[in-house]
């Protein structure tokens, strides 16, 4: 008689593995190899050197008009903080008054 079949708990009978291999990416890596690839490729024409170092210009400097709607949106934030400020003063300083008000219309006793 097999007792392993009549077990009440049910072990595995092999383990199992977890063969998880990590990658790794390395963005300047990367970069560089790219940057390698295109001077090395085409590097006598002056033509497409110009137009290289202008597309290579754009991405470090980055596209302005992302950066404008950034600061329209940054100042828009900032209005809506001030709004919100003189809302929220008015409110306390409102209830104060209201509560004078109050106060000096109750029979006193």
């Amino acid at each position: 008689m097999n007792w392993s079949r009549m077990s009440m708990f049910k072990m595995p009978s092999k383990y199992r593995r977890y063969n998880f291999q990590p990658r790794y990416y390395d963005e300047r890596k990367e970069k560089l190899k790219k940057k390698i690839k295109l001077y090395n490729g085409n590097g006598g024409e002056n033509k497409d050197r110009e137009i290289r170092f202008r597309a290579n210009l754009e991405d470090t400097w980055g596209n302005s008009e992302i950066r404008r709607q950034s600061q329209m949106a940054n100042l828009r934030l900032l209005i809506i903080l001030i709004i919100i400020g003189v809302a929220t003063y008015y409110i306390f300083t409102g209830l104060d008054r209201a509560e004078e008000i109050i106060n000096s219309n109750l029979p006193k006793k």
